[in-house]
């Protein structure tokens, strides 16, 4: 998604709150053949620029307008092989809730759900959850562990078959195919099991952004697909090769995991049309817009003076260097 895109002439602003929207761009992806799709998301309004969240409502940044979980299920509805990712996060849901969440969209959807997974980066979404701060990195990498201990043993609480659906003997379902999932770890407990039935794939696809070294030792452990966006060819190469070794080590084969470079596409006839178009929207990027996102992602707080302060505005102690630090490592 382009940063500048919203202001593009032919770029319709009068439906981001409907659902037609969302169904039209599921239609148009799965005509494209696209595998899939998934949601970014931030558990609240992003508000450490310059002490507020002015400069993103003002001047269009990203900002979830609505809840992915209420929006995929649109998606869902329009297509059928198209993949739907949802971002939510192991540091603010609870095991069951999430198992619950995302079995629920998994079954309806036929088995085409993926999981972003993250551990949240930024104090501004704990406090929205009525927690003061975040916990340190590696204890919110340690909970996510368990929360998906968790959420795997109560996927598996039911096996295939449970719906017997026999009118005549009057058997509903069977219960020998389920059992307690009784998963107990030092951070999370949940007994089990759901009352979501198995779907197609068993479990949504695990999908993970993280860059930190506790972040990729999750996904070398975890995911089957990474969202990377390293930002030169030397870089993404060294973290290929990094996070495939660190699979190796926990007895996983390279293609259990996709590693996925964030691009930014823009197409034409020729390549000159196709320049053409992406200085025209490189042109429309507010520099304050553009500025913040570029310093997310390498974690560098912008300094005083024209492009405003990052650090701890009034009212928002411990928004500065430190968060944007996260957001980069963690992605999403």
């Amino acid at each position: 998604m382009h940063v500048g895109a919203w202001r593009h002439p032919d770029s319709r602003l009068d439906n981001i709150l409907e659902p037609s929207r969302y169904e039209h761009i599921a239609r148009v992806l799965e005509a494209g053949r696209f595998d899939g799709c998934f949601f970014a998301d931030l558990f609240g309004l992003y508000d450490i620029h310059q002490g507020g969240f002015d400069t993103y409502i003002q001047r269009g940044g990203q900002i979830s307008f609505l809840d992915p979980m209420v929006v995929l299920p649109l998606m869902a509805r329009v297509t059928e092989h198209l993949g739907l990712g949802a971002t939510l996060s192991t540091s603010f849901h609870s095991a069951y809730h999430l198992a619950r969440l995302l079995g629920s969209l998994d079954v309806l959807s036929k088995g085409r759900v993926a999981w972003n997974v993250v551990t949240s980066a930024t104090d501004l979404e704990a406090r929205n959850f009525g927690i003061d701060a975040l916990p340190p990195k590696d204890l919110r990498y340690d909970i996510a562990d368990e929360v998906l201990e968790a959420c795997f043993a109560l996927w598996d609480c039911w096996e295939n078959g449970v719906f017997v659906l026999d009118k005549e003997r009057g058997v509903f379902g069977d219960p020998g195919r389920i059992r307690y999932a009784n998963y107990a770890g030092q951070h999370v407990r949940s007994r089990g099991p759901l009352s979501i039935p198995r779907s197609p794939q068993g479990r949504p696809v695990i999908m993970q952004a993280g860059a930190s070294e506790r972040g990729r030792d999750f996904a070398a452990r975890w995911a089957e697909a990474i969202f990377a966006a390293q930002n030169s060819q030397a870089a993404m190469t060294e973290f290929y090769g990094d996070v495939k070794g660190r699979m190796a080590t926990r007895g996983r084969a390279p293609e259990e995991c996709l590693i996925l470079q964030g691009l930014t596409v823009v197409l034409g006839e020729t390549e000159a049309i196709a320049r053409e178009k992406a200085d025209h929207l490189d042109s429309l990027i507010d520099p304050e817009i553009g500025s913040r996102r570029k310093l997310q992602r390498i974690g560098r707080r912008p300094r005083q003076g024209r492009e405003g302060g990052c650090g701890r505005g009034a009212g928002q102690p411990g928004h500065g260097r430190d968060a944007a630090a996260d957001r980069a490592a963690d992605a999403g």
